[in-house]
């Protein structure tokens, strides 16, 4: 497994926070920026269905869905956000605990 951590390019720092942006008929994009130089980090495009709001749950996961336009059969989305929020949390335990066994864990 490879893991990264961001780091900002210009100053160094790993104090970074995301920003969401969406626009109609466009995949939602997060733009990274430095807190402490507030420069650009990195940009990222979310994959159809890929995102939802971990904590708010199964709900976060329709809306990013029908944001994308997807209409399918109840029982398969649920089946299917089950899948991705065990999927979630059993990759972040493994990131987390990899980035410790590294000590990159601050």
């Amino acid at each position: 497994m490879e893991v990264h951590r961001q780091t900002c390019q210009i100053c160094g720092s790993r104090k970074v926070r995301n920003l969401l942006v969406r626009e109609p008929n466009k995949h939602d994009e997060v733009l990274v920026e430095c807190m402490e130089c507030r420069e650009l980090v990195a940009r990222y495009i979310i994959a159809k269905g890929g995102y939802y709001h971990h904590a708010k749950g199964y709900e976060s996961y329709l809306r990013g869905l029908t944001r994308d336009g997807d209409f399918m059969n109840s029982k398969i989305m649920k089946g299917e956000y089950l899948e991705i929020k065990e999927n979630c949390e059993k990759s972040f335990a493994e990131i987390k605990k990899h980035l410790k066994e590294v000590g990159k864990d601050d």
